[in-house]
């Protein structure tokens, strides 16, 4: 009898020992409580008439109170326009924009996540012009699968803005679950990784707002599904996203595009013809001086701001 016991005991605390690097495993060693990442898209002081960035929004999926602002503003006292949330409805931004996740309540096994888009001067339609828009959820990431789910029970999609090193995706890997879309009627292909890649600019400095970042990187690629933004007309538009993470700590280091992910579609937005401005401008300059063989500036929503320590 002691023996088994004394045996019982040794078994217990091995097993115990052995499990918990297998729990670390799940999140990177950064993921805890209080860790925030923030991503910008920079516009001009004085923007030319072509430098606007649209984001196209699904009404359905926005956050109650930025439904009601946006509605108020669309619509207006005459009533001529109507929100209708069988169709997408267009966002002009001529400001900067802001995209922030912030991590709290994390346990071993779930964590909630903030997620804020902010725009400033967003025009919802001719005419009329918000000066700051904000769109903002927080959303419950299951660490075990890495999956968001709704408080439902409705599987999202995983997260975009790092990856799971242990298991980084492969193709054919959701973007976003057939079942979130069917909930919210948007009707299309199947929004799937369909290339994973070292190679994305492998000779090249990386240069964001945060800082700049040596190759290699991990490029993550869907492309060649195509969505319905208009279920009267049945109108659609293809859907792309690439993204770019730092392969160290797994954090995502800038879009490229961004269409739809698990975070910014769960805020509406279902597409997006959207760069970096001030970075644009000056990625034009380097490629016009032929400088573009060793650097490149990121023109999606590029690392702007962590308190996570990068290598």
């Amino acid at each position: 009898m002691k023996k088994s016991l004394a045996f019982f005991i040794v078994f217990l605390i091995v097993s115990t020992a052995f499990l918990l690097p297998l729990q670390a495993l799940k999140v990177p060693s950064w993921f805890k409580e209080g860790t925030y990442i923030k991503y910008a898209m920079k516009m001009p002081y004085n923007p030319e008439k072509n430098e606007v960035n649209i984001f196209m929004i699904w009404p359905r999926l926005l956050p109650k109170d930025a439904y009601n602002r946006i509605k108020e503003v669309y619509e207006g006292d005459a009533g001529l326009f109507k929100i209708d949330n069988r169709s997408m409805i267009s966002l002009f931004v001529t400001g900067d924009s802001h995209l922030t996740f912030e991590i709290f309540n994390v346990t071993n096994e779930t964590a909630l996540v903030r997620v804020t888009l902010e725009m400033n001067n967003v025009s919802v339609r001719p005419g009329v012009t918000l000066p700051r828009l904000v769109l903002s959820k927080v959303l419950h990431l299951n660490l075990s699968n890495m999956m968001y789910y709704e408080e439902d029970g409705t599987p999202i999609g995983p997260p975009m803005f790092f990856i799971n090193l242990a298991h980084p995706p492969k193709k054919g890997d959701y973007f976003l679950t057939p079942a979130f879309l069917k909930k919210y009627g948007l009707r299309g292909d199947d929004i799937v990784v369909t290339n994973v890649s070292f190679t994305w600019m492998e000779d090249k400095i990386l240069h964001t707002h945060y800082r700049d970042f040596i190759p290699p990187y991990l490029f993550i690629e869907s492309r060649g599904a195509y969505i319905i933004h208009d279920l009267t007309t049945g109108e659609s538009h293809s859907v792309l996203i690439e993204l770019i993470y730092e392969p160290d700590t797994g954090i995502l280091i800038t879009t490229i595009f961004a269409d739809m992910t698990s975070e910014l579609t769960s805020l509406g937005v279902i597409g997006a013809i959207a760069l970096d401005r001030v970075n644009s401008r000056k990625l034009e300059k380097i490629i016009d001086e032929g400088n573009d063989d060793n650097e490149w500036w990121a023109q999606g929503f590029n690392l702007y701001d962590t308190n996570i320590k990068l290598p």
